[in-house]
């Protein structure tokens, strides 16, 4: 009876002793796991367990990276750089897609001015990163900022001339050229005529100064109805 009991109780350690392994290897598990569900484009499944592994204080660089871009897969923008951040201040190796991708969140948010900060931040750590280039450029697209757009643009294209997106790439670039190129003309026109007018008036301005001189020779007084001070309120009214 004895040795069927310790059979017994042997059998129910073997099996606890079973059930718990897959548990203590879950634990630092848990990243590949999340990735692989990452992977399988499952980005709800692998948060679940990323989250769980970036909280072991060895967890590394990739685990806080691909967390943050599962968050960007699920639209949590917020979480997402929140994210990055926390992995940015112990990285190394994968830093410029640390700000990368705190650029791109913030990107997607429409907040263009964090974007174009944690871009400019990217390439001061990685100068020759060309996805910087391009998105910085997309960027200063939405804030009107059409030289430097086609400056980083240009820029993308040296980098990567194959890329799939060259041939659109530089055919927005010959359009910005040509819209750059209309404005400048458009800005020469205007200031030619603020040019004419200030000549214009100047000239209007010396003949009434003259008539008055010469009136002055003549005359001792000047009736308010002539037409010499007539000119001259016309000429304050283009002044005012």
């Amino acid at each position: 009876m004895e040795r069927s009991t310790r059979l017994l109780l042997s059998a129910f350690v073997a099996s606890l002793v079973a059930l718990m392994a897959p548990l203590a290897l879950s634990a630092s598990d848990f990243s590949d796991r999340g990735i692989k569900l990452f992977m399988e484009n499952k980005p709800q499944e692998a948060v679940a367990l990323l989250e769980l592994a970036v909280r072991e204080p060895s967890a590394d660089e990739l685990t806080h990276l691909y967390l943050g871009i599962a968050y960007q897969q699920l639209g949590r923008w917020d979480d997402a750089i929140a994210a990055f951040r926390r992995g940015l201040t112990g990285s190394i190796q994968y830093r410029h897609l640390f700000l990368f991708n705190i650029a791109n969140s913030f990107f997607a948010q429409g907040r263009n001015s964090f974007a174009l900060e944690s871009y400019d931040q990217t390439l001061a750590v990685r100068m020759d990163y060309s996805p910087a280039y391009l998105n910085r450029a997309n960027a200063r697209m939405k804030v009107a900022d059409y030289t430097g757009a086609v400056a980083d643009y240009t820029v993308y294209l040296t980098l990567d001339p194959g890329s799939s997106q060259a041939p659109t790439i530089r055919k927005l670039v010959e359009l910005l050229g040509q819209k750059a190129a209309a404005a400048d003309q458009l800005k020469a026109i205007e200031e030619a005529r603020k040019l004419a007018e200030e000549a214009a008036r100047q000239a209007l301005l010396d003949a009434v100064a003259q008539s008055l001189l010469e009136t002055a020779g003549s005359t001792t007084s000047l009736s308010a109805g002539s037409g010499d001070l007539q000119g001259y309120d016309e000429v304050l009214s283009l002044d005012d």
